[in-house]
C-alpha cells in the first residue's frame, strides 16, 4: 500500500491476461444507455478456447460466461465491452480486492490459544450416546408401500377361487400345476 498499489496482485494479473484476450474479440453495442453489449469470441484451438457469443450488461455487472458474476472482477468479455466505450475496467472490480480491505481483515488482534493443560476442566457426567434410528440404512428387499389407501382400493370380496395361471383351473397355482410339463 505504501508503494501506491491499490489492488491485489492476483487480480491485476488476471485482468492483464483478460486484456490480452479482449483485443481479439468483436464487440457490438446494442444499447448504449443501458450498457448492453454482444461480444463475439473467436475459436483458438491452439489455446484451447472455444468461441461463442456472450451478452454483457455492464450496469447489472453480468456476463453470460459467469466469471464476472462469480468472481466480481471483469472477465475478458467485460473488458472488451469497456474498451468499446473507452471505460476503465478497473471501475468494475469489487472493493473486496483492494489491499486496504484485505489488510482490515487482519487489523484486529487475535489472542493466541493457551496450552491445552491450562484449559478449564469440564466435569460432565458420562452420558450414553444414542444413535439416530432414522439414519439407519433400510433393510434389503422389497420396499414398504407408502401409498395411502382409500375406498377405491378395497376390492369387493367374491366367492370365486383363484385360478391357475397355466391351466386356468381352480385349486392350485401355476407353480404347482399338475398339467405343466417339467
Amino acid at each position: 500500500m505504501q508503494g501506491g498499489h491499490v489492488w491485489c496482485v492476483k487480480v491485476l494479473q488476471e485482468i492483464n491476461k483478460a486484456k490480452a484476450r479482449a483485443n481479439t474479440m468483436h464487440t457490438v453495442c446494442h444499447d448504449r444507455d443501458n450498457l448492453w453489449f454482444r461480444v463475439t469470441e473467436f475459436d483458438k484451438p491452439h489455446q484451447g478456447i472455444t468461441g461463442g457469443q456472450y451478452r454483457v450488461h455492464l450496469r447489472n455487472r453480468t456476463c453470460d460466461c459467469g466469471r464476472f458474476d462469480a468472481l466480481h472482477y471483469p472477465c475478458a468479455h467485460v473488458i472488451a465491452a469497456c474498451q468499446n466505450l473507452r471505460l476503465d475496467p478497473m471501475s468494475y472490480v469489487d472493493d473486496m480486492y483492494k489491499l486496504e480491505y484485505m489488510y482490515n481483515v487482519w487489523r484486529h488482534i487475535f489472542p493466541p490459544v493457551p496450552d491445552e493443560h491450562k484449559w478449564p476442566s469440564v466435569s460432565l457426567a458420562p452420558f450414553k450416546l444414542l444413535h439416530d434410528r432414522e439414519l439407519r440404512r433400510k433393510p434389503k428387499g422389497r420396499p414398504c408401500s407408502t401409498r395411502i389407501r382409500n375406498n377405491m382400493d378395497i376390492r369387493e370380496t367374491t366367492n370365486q377361487q383363484k385360478l391357475c395361471g397355466w391351466c386356468r383351473n381352480p385349486g392350485h397355482t401355476s407353480r404347482s400345476c399338475p398339467n405343466r410339463n417339467s
